[in-house]
């Protein structure tokens, strides 16, 4: 997990964050730094902090409803991603980050939850550079997130972000993890609307023009608007995690993501859902891998998996993100 790793990039200084740029400002910075060429370049020492973040009952609510969690759900474990995003951009359209933002694919994610979220509570936020990756079609590059509640690692994210047309990518080999599963069974069929692109931007702030209007998408080589990756992947998290049972602890009763308070997902998409359409959700049989497919169920729009952390060898720690040293920045507004 981040607070133990080698391989992010030490900072000698954090930008402290206390009033966000608007969204419309900050694709701006991404239009502005567009033209940075195509390159390998080494993950500079950048680092945005933001704290005292409100975990705000009616965005969960609004969140939740858009994405169909239930109540029961609490605060879902996709939410701190969408908090942290404002972050992300901030760093993606500094002047020192070596590569254009629009035009990036989404590769991956993988959110680790050490303990269990509850509307009210605040958090502080941490985004800095992670690993590089060589990709066949050019350079992948990871955002790694630390939220902390009362200095208390609670919840870490990883983005991997592929920027095309890179020769002589940095790195070891990017591999998928998850593999395709011709045993799973359809579980779901659900209708995603023209608009959708739209309404989950309202609520996580992402406002890339592929996800907005037929005309926007077009201008970015797509033929419709394409729907974010992370509400196709919080829609499938949503319905992997039904309503705990009453007795959760009872060895009888079935395990859930929503029984476990420690929760590590890992997601890999792969095409993108177009908008209007329709798309599937299929289950393996151990109940932990799932993926979302086109309503044939012939193509995978996304593969993920989930389990317990209380499995896995990584624990939560308060120690801070490597040992570097850091210091403050002006605030950024």
């Amino acid at each position: 997990m981040p607070n133990d790793r080698t391989d992010i990039v030490p900072v000698a200084q954090v930008t402290q964050v206390t009033h966000l740029p608007s969204p419309l400002r900050l694709y701006v910075r991404a239009l502005l730094a567009s033209r940075k060429p195509a390159r390998a370049h080494p993950m500079p020492a950048l680092a945005f902090e933001r704290g005292n973040v409100p975990l705000d009952a009616g965005d969960i609510a609004r969140y939740a409803r858009l994405c169909g969690f239930s109540e029961a759900n609490g605060v879902p474990a996709t939410w701190p991603h969408l908090l942290a995003f404002p972050l992300h951009m901030l760093l993606m359209t500094d002047r020192a980050f070596p590569f254009a933002m629009l035009g990036m694919v989404h590769l991956a994610n993988r959110i680790r939850q050490h303990a269990t979220l509850h509307a009210g509570e605040r958090l502080t936020l941490d985004v800095r550079c992670g690993p590089l990756y060589a990709h066949d079609k050019g350079q992948v590059f990871t955002v790694v997130t630390t939220a902390r509640r009362d200095g208390i690692v609670v919840w870490t994210g990883e983005s991997l972000y592929l920027r095309t047309g890179v020769h002589n990518a940095l790195g070891p080999r990017y591999r998928a993890e998850l593999a395709a599963d011709d045993a799973m069974t359809k579980s779901a069929t659900w209708h995603v609307p023209g608009d959708l692109g739209r309404q989950y931007a309202r609520v996580s702030g992402d406002y890339n023009p592929i996800h907005l209007w037929p005309l926007t998408a077009k201008l970015f080589g797509f033929a419709r608007p394409i729907i974010h990756g992370m509400w196709s992947f919080a829609r499938t998290v949503a319905a992997m995690n039904p309503i705990p049972p009453t007795s959760p602890t009872s060895p009888t009763s079935p395990t859930s993501p929503a029984d476990v308070a420690t929760l590590d997902l890992l997601v890999e998409f792969k095409t993108p859902v177009l908008l209007p359409g329709e798309v599937t959700l299929w289950r393996a049989a151990d109940g932990e891998r799932f993926e979302l497919r086109d309503a044939s169920g012939a193509v995978p729009h996304l593969r993920a998996r989930w389990h317990s952390l209380a499995a896995a060898p990584c624990a939560a720690s308060s120690t801070s993100l490597a040992s570097e040293p850091t210091s403050s920045t002006p605030d950024l507004s």
